[in-house]
């Protein structure tokens, strides 16, 4: 067979990268990874085809949060060559920032065609330097770096405009990075890790020896910041417990709560002072941690109204409602804060918890 005339074509030239499909992706893909929410209101959506003959991707752009998944009510969207299992907004509404299973990070910028008075993304940059896929992905509050980690045990330091690892650390765990996330504090370089390894990292790229030991147990899964003291880490692991820490006092637990039968997937929390932590796992069920004594966690709010694994949390940042996606195509909006009339009673305790007056967002994105 001649194969002379098919050659890869080289993906960083300028026609390729700013080549865009006449029209937008003809519908989201069943199972809804990740959503993120930015300072202004809008929502990132990633959606990915894990059961068909090609495991492709898309990735969605929404004004309203509550329009998500419905394909005709977005800004725009744009196909991905595999799953897309991560993803953040940059520095402002313009730019993001997208993990996929292929080890790709790559940066998107929205762009608008005048004359036609719509919008499309384009690929700003891409790095393929994960060998295998990339887990997880955060960007610091400067918006000038962003961290990612991936199931080839490798976390990388990148530089946002030219998507060049400032850093590398290979090795940075001994079984594959499951979440990073980044200390939300200007000027901040500080960021935690976890892994299967059962280990949970404190890095900090200014110091020679940049990691230290924030927790050791049972496999972990998430980690997350609490953004109102920028020193309270929780973190998730696969026995489906909760565990808080202070990274003044590594290695110890200011406490922990039982959450899900199961691994957790991921932890949100509020971006104020509410002291609220979203929690999902491998399983149908949000939960929402009270943690304004964080060495007294409570649950105080459950909603089970999911059909597959819940996947991506976010909080908007005005109204203080919690987004949700998961793997059944759904996009449900959650009131945590609001008090019920009628609590019922939570199966992990005596907290009250809302009755879920969020109304389902399950819109046939075809």
């Amino acid at each position: 067979m001649d194969l002379e005339g098919e050659l890869e074509p080289y993906r960083n030239a300028e026609a390729y990268r700013n080549l865009q499909p006449a029209t937008l992706p003809n519908h989201v893909e069943q199972h809804l990874d990740f959503l993120d929410i930015n300072d202004e209101g809008f929502l990132l959506l990633g959606s990915s085809n894990l059961t068909g003959r090609y495991w492709t991707g898309s990735l969605w752009y929404f004004i309203e949060p509550e329009a998500a998944p419905n394909v005709e009510k977005c800004l725009t969207g744009t196909d991905c060559e595999s799953g897309v299992c991560n993803g953040k907004f940059l520095n402002d509404q313009q730019k993001v920032i997208i993990g996929e299973d292929s080890g790709n990070i790559q940066i998107l910028a929205l762009s608008e065609v005048a004359e036609e008075h719509t919008f499309h993304f384009s690929l700003s940059a891409c790095a393929c330097d994960h060998d295998d896929y990339v887990c997880s992905v955060g960007v610091f509050k400067g918006k000038s770096q962003a961290v990612s980690g991936g199931a080839d045990c490798v976390i990388k330091v990148w530089d946002v405009e030219s998507l060049v690892a400032e850093h590398t650390y290979r090795p940075a765990h001994s079984n594959q990075v499951t979440s990073v996330a980044t200390q939300p504090t200007d000027g901040s370089e500080v960021f935690a890790s976890c892994s299967l390894d059962g280990k949970s990292l404190l890095w900090d790229s200014r110091n020679p020896k940049p990691a230290s030991e924030l927790l050791k147990g049972t496999a972990m899964t998430a980690v997350e910041w609490q953004h109102s003291t920028s020193h309270v880490v929780g973190i998730g692991g696969i026995n489906g417990e909760v565990s808080f820490v202070d990274i003044r006092q590594p290695k110890q637990k200011i406490s922990k709560i039982t959450c899900f039968p199961r691994s957790v997937h991921g932890l949100c929390f509020d971006r104020g002072s509410l002291n609220k932590l979203a929690v999902c796992g491998d399983l149908e069920v949000v939960k929402v941690i009270d943690c304004m004594d964080v060495a007294n966690p409570v649950v105080c709010y459950e909603d089970g109204r999911h059909n597959d694994f819940v996947r991506g949390l976010s909080w908007h940042p005005s109204s203080n409602m919690l987004f949700s996606c998961g793997w059944d195509k759904q996009v449900l909006t959650h009131a945590p804060l609001q008090v019920p009339e009628e609590g019922c009673v939570s199966n992990m305790g005596d907290c009250p918890v809302a009755s879920s007056p969020a109304q389902n967002m399950d819109i046939n994105g075809s």
